[in-house]
């Protein structure tokens, strides 16, 4: 399976793509075209047509967490596409925030747009096979959310409380060799995600997306990172369950990608790459 990145946060040199802090992935499965994710803002359309692909022939859409740098994008998505049925938890139409320094910034959907384009939205509470071989599923708690998660909050009837991660999913395409994973952000984290999906789809393949092993900046310092331990049980997942293609880039951290890419053969996603997975 073919899989073409309209977005990630980092691109090759001497390409024309554009780069932003988001992700937006591309894939076609038994004659469905699929979007998943759309990037922090309209540049991901930009990137897809460079790479000859009609946003306006999509049928899926599925949407892994609220959160805007995968979600900015889908006002642009639903203006170009008039046909493609939009998939996600119901607790992504949340109000979502995450506390940077001493001030907390909204991350949220733009509630408008489930206005507008009420009839476009597919809220999913369960596993869901939203086509043949394409699930969109739960995450389920096998062990410890990642530090990050400790940033992140939700307003509720009026009073803001820490975010459940309920808004979160991932998505599995069965394919001959195995189940192709595919992450967002990985706010509920990697070995969560994974082993989720092999209990409930059988032997990983590949995974491809956000793993959010990074923190982010307070005073100058990197804060809320995931300690080389975490890194190490990830690689030591990856491995005993014999995983053949990691791809990562989002949030994932240097020095995190360098330990993934030398002991579990990860390979960095680029803006603009096309994948064999």
């Amino acid at each position: 399976m073919k899989v073409f990145t309209l977005m990630e946060e980092s691109k090759r040199k001497d390409t024309g793509f554009v780069a932003e802090h988001g992700l937006s992935l591309y894939f076609e499965k038994n004659g469905r075209r699929i979007l998943f994710d759309t990037a922090a803002s309209d540049s991901f359309v930009y990137n897809a047509t460079l790479l000859g692909i009609d946003l306006l022939k999509i049928d899926i859409c599925i949407i892994s967490h609220a959160h805007n740098d995968h979600t900015g994008g889908l006002k642009s998505f639903l203006e170009l596409n008039g046909k493609a049925k939009v998939y996600m938890k119901k607790e992504a139409a949340g109000d979502f925030m995450i506390k940077r320094m001493y001030k907390m910034s909204r991350v949220g959907i733009d509630p408008k747009l489930f206005e507008r384009y009420r009839g476009r939205f597919e809220f999913i509470d369960s596993d869901t096979e939203i086509a043949p071989g394409i699930f969109a599923a739960n995450i389920d708690k096998h062990r410890h959310y990642p530090r990050f998660t400790s940033l992140m909050y939700r307003m509720a009837e009026n009073k803001l409380e820490k975010d459940d991660l309920s808004h979160e999913l991932f998505a599995a395409v069965k394919e001959p060799e195995g189940v192709v994973v595919m992450t967002g952000c990985s706010h509920q984290g990697v070995l969560n995600t994974l082993m989720t999906a092999q209990q409930k789809f059988g032997k990983i393949e590949g995974v491809i997306g956000g793993f959010h092993l990074d923190g982010i900046k307070r005073f100058g310092i990197r804060r809320k990172k995931e300690p080389g331990s975490e890194v190490n049980a990830i690689i030591k997942y990856i491995n005993s369950s014999h995983i053949k293609k990691v791809y990562t880039g989002h949030s994932v951290g240097e020095k995190q990608f360098e330990m993934l890419e030398l002991l579990a053969r990860a390979k960095r996603l680029y803006a603009g790459d096309i994948v064999e997975i």
